[in-house]
């Protein structure tokens, strides 16, 4: 009996080991978005990327179109409070310098200086938004003092 349980659990570790052959950790470890959660107001999604807290800024506009933004900003960026909140109003605010933007430049090629960094390569299929892991690995050395105080 002994035996056939250790077979048993061979078999299943040499199985687990083929299912996870063609698929790097990146590919794996993409972030979908449900975007009927999505609206006019930002929406922030906490992401933990290869052990990485990160988060984002979700946003689909009155043309229905998803932009997406990574939440450090890309003048302040290095600094612990280098992140932004919604305040009202169709406007955000950087925590580090305090300046205000309006949401519609999240996510755009407008959006430079003190803003969120726009993520252009994700794809939208249907009712759902898909961001590459490889897109998401890359961002990882902007979170590296992010919320990091003490």
């Amino acid at each position: 009996m002994k035996r056939l349980f250790l077979i048993a659990a061979f078999c299943l570790a040499l199985a687990a080991s083929f299912a996870a052959c063609g698929a790097s950790e990146t590919e794996q470890s993409a972030l979908r978005i449900d975007t009927a959660a999505l609206g006019a107001e930002p929406t922030f999604i906490d992401h933990t990327q290869d052990g990485v807290a990160m988060q984002l800024i979700a946003i689909k506009d009155a043309d229905n179109t998803v932009r997406l933004a990574i939440n450090t900003c890309q003048s302040c960026g290095g600094s612990p409070y280098a992140w932004f909140e919604y305040i009202g109003d169709d406007t955000l605010q950087c925590q580090n310098c305090g300046l205000t933007f309006r949401t519609e430049t999240v996510g755009t090629t407008k959006a430079a200086g003190c803003n969120p960094v726009t993520i252009t390569d994700f794809a939208v299929d249907g009712d759902s938004v898909t961001i590459p892991g490889s897109v998401l690995s890359s961002a990882k050395e902007l979170f590296k003092n992010w919320k990091a105080f003490g």
